[in-house]
């Protein structure tokens, strides 16, 4: 655990800080899922620009100590519906899905996580959804409780391989 000396800022991804923020997320990637191929970007990493940035409806945030480095990052991206377990439980558009909620291993424990959380809550309180979803794992270690402390409720829970716990917000309106 790294000493941090401020509480880092919550801001929206730019264009020039995209291949930071990829590296980053790749980083804790393949430290939290290291079962994983990492020899290729996901998708939304892949197409980063058109996905977070040119979209009106997706968006990624980073959290930056006083030297700018990147130590945590989590961001948006509409859900389309390509959960089968969930089918027919968000109506088409009403749902964002929160993606990449990472914090570099050296800071947690210090609020970062949460810190991003309630700030995608709200930005996207600016946005059409009703509803935020997300997916977590059993063995991701006080993964599930986390997303509870932020008020998200379990809605499915999957005895898979990836022991997969799907959870949702209802956003208030504003």
């Amino acid at each position: 655990m790294t000493h941090l000396q401020a509480t880092p800022r919550v801001i929206a991804i730019q264009e020039h800080q995209m291949n930071d923020a990829i590296d980053f997320a790749m980083r804790v990637r393949k430290e939290v899922f290291p079962m994983l191929d990492h020899g290729k970007l996901p998708v939304d990493l892949e197409q980063f620009k058109e996905r977070y940035l040119d979209a009106a409806d997706a968006i990624f945030l980073v959290a930056v100590t006083e030297d700018k480095e990147i130590v945590g990052s989590i961001g948006i991206l509409p859900y389309n519906g390509r959960i089968e377990v969930l089918n027919g439980r968000y109506p088409e558009q009403s749902a964002a899905e929160i993606v990449k909620c990472y914090v570099d291993s050296k800071y947690r424990r210090y609020g970062i996580g949460s810190l991003l959380v309630r700030e995608l809550e709200n930005v996207v309180a600016e946005l059409h959804y009703t509803t935020l979803y997300l997916h977590t794992h059993r063995f991701l270690p006080g993964a599930v409780d986390f997303w509870k402390r932020q008020g998200y409720v379990v809605v499915v829970e999957q005895d898979d391989d990836w022991q997969t716990v799907h959870m949702d917000k209802l956003l208030q309106n504003k």
